[in-house]
Protein backbone atom coordinates (compact mmCIF):
# COMPACT_ATOMS: atom_id res chain seq x y z
CA UNK A 1 0.00 0.00 0.00
CA UNK A 2 1.15 3.60 -0.48
CA UNK A 3 1.73 3.87 3.29
CA UNK A 4 4.27 1.05 3.11
CA UNK A 5 2.01 -1.31 5.03
CA UNK A 6 1.99 -4.84 3.61
CA UNK A 7 -1.35 -6.11 2.32
CA UNK A 8 -2.90 -8.92 4.35
CA UNK A 9 -5.45 -10.64 2.12
CA UNK A 10 -8.33 -12.75 3.40
CA UNK A 11 -10.51 -15.19 1.44
CA UNK A 12 -14.04 -16.42 1.82
CA UNK A 13 -14.54 -20.18 2.31
CA UNK A 14 -13.90 -22.25 -0.79
CA UNK A 15 -17.57 -23.03 -1.54
CA UNK A 16 -18.66 -19.38 -1.37
CA UNK A 17 -20.29 -18.07 -4.57
CA UNK A 18 -18.50 -14.74 -4.02
CA UNK A 19 -15.15 -16.55 -3.89
CA UNK A 20 -15.92 -18.36 -7.15
CA UNK A 21 -16.82 -15.05 -8.79
CA UNK A 22 -13.74 -13.28 -7.42
CA UNK A 23 -11.41 -16.09 -8.44
CA UNK A 24 -12.73 -16.20 -11.99
CA UNK A 25 -13.15 -12.45 -12.56
CA UNK A 26 -10.08 -11.11 -10.77
CA UNK A 27 -7.58 -13.97 -10.65
CA UNK A 28 -8.62 -15.47 -13.98
CA UNK A 29 -8.76 -18.98 -12.54
CA UNK A 30 -11.41 -21.15 -10.90
CA UNK A 31 -11.20 -21.76 -7.15
CA UNK A 32 -9.77 -25.28 -7.69
CA UNK A 33 -6.85 -23.91 -9.72
CA UNK A 34 -6.12 -21.30 -7.05
CA UNK A 35 -6.15 -24.02 -4.37
CA UNK A 36 -3.74 -26.10 -6.46
CA UNK A 37 -1.40 -23.09 -6.72
CA UNK A 38 -1.38 -22.69 -2.95
CA UNK A 39 -0.76 -26.40 -2.40
CA UNK A 40 2.28 -26.15 -4.66
CA UNK A 41 3.54 -23.08 -2.78
CA UNK A 42 3.16 -24.84 0.57
CA UNK A 43 4.87 -27.99 -0.71
CA UNK A 44 7.76 -25.93 -2.06
CA UNK A 45 8.11 -24.18 1.30
CA UNK A 46 7.47 -20.77 -0.24
CA UNK A 47 4.23 -19.26 1.02
CA UNK A 48 0.93 -20.06 2.68
CA UNK A 49 -2.52 -19.04 1.45
CA UNK A 50 -4.47 -16.21 3.02
CA UNK A 51 -6.75 -17.16 5.89
CA UNK A 52 -10.30 -17.95 4.88
CA UNK A 53 -13.43 -16.88 6.70
CA UNK A 54 -16.85 -18.51 6.70
CA UNK A 55 -18.93 -15.43 5.93
CA UNK A 56 -18.96 -11.87 4.65
CA UNK A 57 -19.32 -10.66 8.24
CA UNK A 58 -16.19 -12.56 9.30
CA UNK A 59 -14.20 -11.14 6.37
CA UNK A 60 -15.35 -7.62 7.22
CA UNK A 61 -14.50 -8.09 10.92
CA UNK A 62 -11.00 -9.29 9.94
CA UNK A 63 -10.51 -6.29 7.63
CA UNK A 64 -11.71 -3.84 10.30
CA UNK A 65 -9.45 -5.36 12.96
CA UNK A 66 -6.29 -5.99 10.92
CA UNK A 67 -4.10 -3.14 9.65
CA UNK A 68 -3.41 -3.68 5.94
CA UNK A 69 -6.14 -6.28 5.54
CA UNK A 70 -7.94 -6.54 2.22
CA UNK A 71 -10.76 -8.85 1.25
CA UNK A 72 -13.84 -9.26 -0.88
CA UNK A 73 -17.45 -9.89 0.04
CA UNK A 74 -20.73 -10.61 -1.69
CA UNK A 75 -22.46 -7.78 -3.49
CA UNK A 76 -24.90 -6.14 -1.11
CA UNK A 77 -22.96 -6.98 2.07
CA UNK A 78 -23.02 -4.28 4.73
CA UNK A 79 -19.58 -2.70 4.38
CA UNK A 80 -19.76 0.07 6.93
CA UNK A 81 -16.44 0.87 8.53
CA UNK A 82 -14.27 -0.26 5.61
CA UNK A 83 -13.09 1.38 2.40
CA UNK A 84 -14.90 -0.15 -0.57
CA UNK A 85 -13.30 -0.63 -3.96
CA UNK A 86 -15.65 -1.81 -6.68
CA UNK A 87 -14.22 -4.30 -9.17
CA UNK A 88 -15.80 -4.29 -12.60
Amino acid sequence: FPSGLAAKPVDLKKDSPARAEFSTAVLGRPVGAVETYWQQQIFAGKEVPPPSKASDDEVLAFVRATPGAIGYVSAGASTSGVKVITVR
